[in-house]
């Protein structure tokens, strides 16, 4: 398992903020963060700033020429696993003697990543282990069967892959990952199109070199979902997990998570923070850095504080701005009626 740090020496920092990426990105998508949001909250926050790789993505691979073990699966549940694993292993396990201290973790997710924190922060097994959650964008679904319809498909995401299924998708895969294609899906979603470089580009195509990447790609396809949906995760949040602090930051003009996906979010869990970013598409920690940085900055030291008063209004630029999550347009206030009628 590949992950990258700034800021502190986690064995004397207080607080963590640890990113998870989306899919077919990795720990290069948080490169401003782990440089400067430690930097921004200076040195005595005692901050530590961690982005790890899923498995399968990144630089989080097998040991080169080993397959994975029969049966394993690049799926939402063996992220989850992994980033409960990661918090408990490597994040908590300081202290003199194995004694663990008390540290405030604050799980920071974009897209996939932000779907996988609000699953772990509902569902782990410490529930003191996460203060709060970061929702970068998140997506609000994973996956295309459940767990039940997944008992009637014909394979089901385990290792090793049938040939009947990775031969007709090596053609697919090789058109999916070439420079143009990823290229034009970032411009698609990125509205500051200067951030989609070259090098940008290079490091999302890089992984799917490894020798397990076509593997990995098949079993995300075809693993199953989670065992509870998003509204679901929130809503245990909301009633159940009530101290996790719950914060949307979403960029205005991402064509795929809608504003409307992160009303929908904001009217799960009344109790979240909510920021709007504009002039910003689907991948704010990257496209919007600085902004972002400034409103994780904020808003970690403000639950820090107690969250007494109220919330940071959003970034000195005023492109970061807290909303309530009142719906805008026809499409939104639709949404929102059809959700009230139920």
């Amino acid at each position: 398992m590949h992950f990258e740090r700034g800021g502190c020496d986690p064995s004397v920092a207080t607080k963590h903020v640890v990113f998870l990426h989306g899919f077919g990105v990795g720990t290069f998508h948080y490169e401003s963060q782990l440089a400067e949001l430690p930097m921004m909250m200076g040195e005595e926050a005692q901050l530590c700033v961690w982005a790890i790789d899923l498995v399968g993505q990144g630089a989080s691979w097998p040991p080169a020429g080993e397959a994975a073990a029969p049966g394993f699966r690049y799926s939402v549940e063996t992220w989850r696993d992994q980033i409960e694993d990661f918090l408990e292993r490597v994040h908590l396990a300081g202290g003199d003697g194995g004694e663990k201290k008390k540290r405030a973790v604050y799980l920071a997710g974009n897209s996939l990543g932000g779907y996988l924190a609000t699953y772990v922060a509902a569902s782990c097994a410490n529930e003191d282990l996460i203060r709060g959650v970061i929702l970068l964008n998140a997506t609000p679904f994973w996956a295309f069967t459940s767990a039940d319809d997944a008992k009637w498909a014909p394979w089901k995401g385990a290792l090793p892959t049938p040939r009947w299924i990775r031969a007709p998708l090596r053609l697919y895969w090789d058109s999916f990952r070439s420079a143009a294609n990823v290229k034009g899906l970032l411009s698609l979603v990125y509205d500051s199109k200067e951030r989609v470089d070259d090098a940008l580009v290079e490091n999302i195509i890089a992984p799917t070199n490894d020798a397990n990447a076509l593997d990995a790609f098949c079993s995300v396809v075809w693993s199953p979902k989670a065992s509870i949906d998003f509204d679901e995760m929130l809503r245990r949040l909301r009633e159940e997990r009530r101290g996790v602090k719950i914060a949307l930051m979403y960029g205005r003009e991402d064509p795929w998570v809608v504003p409307l996906w992160g009303q929908r979010a904001k009217r799960a869990a009344p109790a979240a923070t909510y920021y709007e970013i504009e002039k910003c598409g689907h991948c704010p920690a990257h496209e919007s850095p600085r902004v972002v940085n400034e409103l994780i900055a904020k808003y970690v030291d403000w639950c820090e504080r107690g969250c007494v008063g109220d919330a940071p209004e959003g970034s000195a630029c005023g492109v970061g701005r807290l909303v309530d999550g009142s719906p805008r347009n026809f499409f939104e206030r639709a949404d929102a009626a059809v959700a009230g009628s139920r």
